[in-house]
């Protein structure tokens, strides 16, 4: 039997990580959240401060003597790009610290990290982005910790960094959730009887991008956790898309007209919106009835503001032996249709 340790098993990341393993029958699933909040599929969870290392230690000094493998998808959001480097390091080093402090017999650790770790936050960047290419100049945690697994040359279990590109799954209360935030500005739309205009310009409207669904990136995290192929691999679904082709279809499930390409301010126009959504909420029954830690729209505003293309290279990562590709609007139907299962969303029928 194989015992992993999700770190961030209540994101989007995470989730995605426990349903892919609990697919598999020689797998027992522990979460680790600060939460300690149960994830469907896990066998047990675990409430935690991995900030503390001491904390760490015996929080998880019951639960981790037989872990063999650590899936880290933890993300802690800090107001400039340079002060997210230290801490979201510590929480990784703290992990693996709190592991190896326990003796767990760990054999493997996969970290997720993102498309930031070529920069396409700051300015367009290589397009396809492939693992080889030079680093961009400026703070990155990812490229922190990255190097932490590196530096362990003393480890005796090895290490894979998956990277992925725009994310669409399924968890609640995760406000920077791409398939939700398009759930609940078409749900809004849909109320006040107005089209489904894009949210960002016309150049964005019509730049490539790759999204992958946590799906995919589940099935590849259990995939690289035992493999002998260890190292930075790029993970996305097989088809980049450009906004102005899959908006038409979301639009279209959704039962709304397509609408333009307009910049909406986001971040400004949903506020006030709670009124609304309370009325939404209401007439459809729905659990999600806080608004405010609904969506990030800072995040989709930021999303819909791209005007350059972001492509992954996936030849590595298939080469290696991973060549299962999720098509994106599937992805997107299949995640709308669970939030509305849940009644996170209304249903569209």
């Amino acid at each position: 039997m194989n015992t992993a340790l999700v770190i961030g098993g209540t994101g989007i990341v995470g989730r995605g990580i426990v349903e892919s393993l609990a697919l598999k029958p020689d797998w027992t699933i522990i979460t680790a959240s600060r939460s300690g909040e149960p994830v469907p599929g896990a066998h047990e969870a675990v409430s935690v401060d991995l900030l503390d290392l001491e904390n760490a230690k015996k929080n998880l000094a019951s639960k981790v003597s037989h872990v063999t493998h650590l899936f880290y998808a933890a993300y802690l959001p800090q107001p400039s790009y340079a002060e997210e480097v230290e801490p979201n390091a510590r929480l990784l080093s703290n992990s693996i610290g709190a592991l190896e402090a326990n003796n767990a017999p760990l054999e493997h650790v996969t970290l997720i990290t993102g498309a930031k770790y070529y920069g396409v936050h700051l300015a367009p960047a290589p397009s396809p982005s492939h693992e080889e290419q030079p680093r961009f100049f400026g703070p990155s945690f990812y490229h922190a910790q990255e190097d932490y697994l590196r530096s362990r040359t003393d480890a005796t279990w090895t290490w894979t960094n998956l990277i992925p590109s725009h994310l669409t799954g399924y968890a609640v209360g995760n406000p920077m959730n791409l398939a939700l935030a398009i759930g609940v500005y078409a749900t809004l739309c849909r109320f006040a009887g107005a089209p489904l205009d894009f949210p960002g310009t016309e150049k964005s409207f019509k730049a490539l991008t790759h999204i992958v669904d946590a799906g995919q990136l589940g099935e590849a995290a259990t995939w690289a956790a035992q493999t002998e192929t260890a190292g930075t691999f790029n993970i996305a679904n097989g088809d980049p898309v450009r906004w102005c082709h899959l908006w038409p279809r979301i639009a279209e499930y959704f039962g709304l007209e397509p609408g333009v390409a307009r910049p909406i301010p986001l971040a400004q126009v949903m506020t006030g919106q709670e009124t609304a959504w309370g009325d939404i909420a209401r007439r459809d029954k729905l659990v999600s009835g806080d608004f405010e830690k609904l969506v990030n729209w800072n995040f989709l505003q930021f999303v819909f503001s791209i005007e350059f293309d972001i492509v992954l290279a996936l030849n590595k990562i298939s080469q290696a032996g991973f060549v299962k590709h999720f098509d994106t609007f599937e992805g997107f139907r299949q995640r709308f249709e669970q939030y509305a299962s849940a009644r996170v969303l209304p249903k569209t029928q």
